[in-house]
């Protein structure tokens, strides 16, 4: 009986912290949202053009990773279940983020070409394993 009591409770917390997460993560996906909107206009006026395109490429992709990890808190409160595919989704995400920012940079940006292209190896190399995680965990699903 207290047994029971006591695990329901931690059940009612865990649900109230997932509550408190959720709503966390969508303040933060509104103010990357109104933020984005500021700066859309000074890429207008911005001397570097360049740089406010992978600013806001670099927010919409970051966005994107902030809804992908609502939906796993999501579905933990729904279901009670903790799901590692939306992670590795995250990761995938931010994996390419990083690689089309770098991209970007290396056009218009020459110094550093060697550490930029030792970093994306080692982001492809993680996008791989990504997908392959992914793909391992529908099939065995």
């Amino acid at each position: 009986m207290i047994k029971e009591k006591i695990i329901n409770s931690l059940s009612i917390i865990e649900d109230v912290i997932y509550l408190i997460v959720a709503f966390l993560l969508v303040a933060s996906a509104v103010l990357l949202i109104y933020n984005e909107i500021i700066s859309f206009p000074e890429f207008f006026h911005a001397e570097n053009q360049v740089q406010t395109i992978i600013e806001i490429i670099s927010k919409t992709l970051l966005l994107v990773m902030v809804l992908e990890i609502l939906y796993t808190v999501r579905i933990t409160i729904k279901e009670h279940v903790l799901c590692s595919e939306p992670f590795l989704i995250v990761g995938l995400i931010a994996a390419i983020r990083r690689i089309l920012i770098i991209s970007v940079e290396t056009a218009y940006f020459q110094e550093k070409l060697n550490m930029y292209m030792l970093e994306i190896g080692v982001l492809s190399g993680m996008i791989l394993i990504f997908v392959v995680s992914i793909v391992l965990l529908k099939k065995f699903k």
